[in-house]
């Protein structure tokens, strides 16, 4: 072990090798950061995401990162540990927001009215960027995880955050607009 690179070095490297370093980083990390990731959030499908966005962050920001000494352990638990409280606070106020739906009393709005809403959230979806208005309906309308979005329209889920992030703005924006 002692002729192995260090990750500092694995990182520096650039052009082909890059890619080979940085799957040793992911080797060498994997177990460790899945141990912490489980312990915040205690679902296995949440914790592999949690890692895989952690190892995201480290190769987007590989040139930038300031490593401990030269191991990228000590990032990637800090980034795991904050991607999985993000993770547990959207998880938390996803249950409140459905348990307040649930709660909320319900009626039957005239036929007429119910056109007209739809009319108002057709023309927001439509003045959405394509991709973003398809986010945003499988996100939204379709209650479809972040990674099943990503995966279904060839995306990241990181761009699947944003594009939604950003639907969501411009929605709430023209919604408010309509009233």
């Amino acid at each position: 072990m002692a002729d192995a690179p260090t990750d500092a070095e694995l990182l520096a490297r650039g052009g082909r090798d890059a890619q080979a370093g940085f799957g040793e980083i992911v080797h060498r990390h994997s177990r460790p950061l899945y141990a912490v990731a489980y312990r915040w959030l205690e679902q296995p499908a949440d914790a592999e995401e949690v890692v895989q966005d952690a190892f995201l962050l480290l190769w987007r920001k590989r040139g930038r990162v300031h490593l401990v000494g030269d191991s990228a352990l000590p990032w990637l638990i800090v980034t795991v540990k904050h991607l999985a409280q993000n993770r547990r606070r959207a998880r938390l106020r996803r249950a409140q927001h459905e348990t307040a739906a649930a709660l909320e009393p319900r009626f039957d709005a005239p036929e007429d009215e119910r056109g007209a809403v739809a009319d108002v959230l057709r023309r927001a979806f439509a003045a959405l960027p394509p991709l973003d208005a398809q986010v945003a309906r499988l996100c939204l309308v379709e209650d479809v995880t972040y990674a099943e979005a990503a995966e279904r329209l060839g995306l990241t889920e990181g761009a699947v955050r944003n594009r939604l992030s950003r639907a969501r703005a411009r929605l709430r924006r023209d919604l408010e607009e309509e009233r």
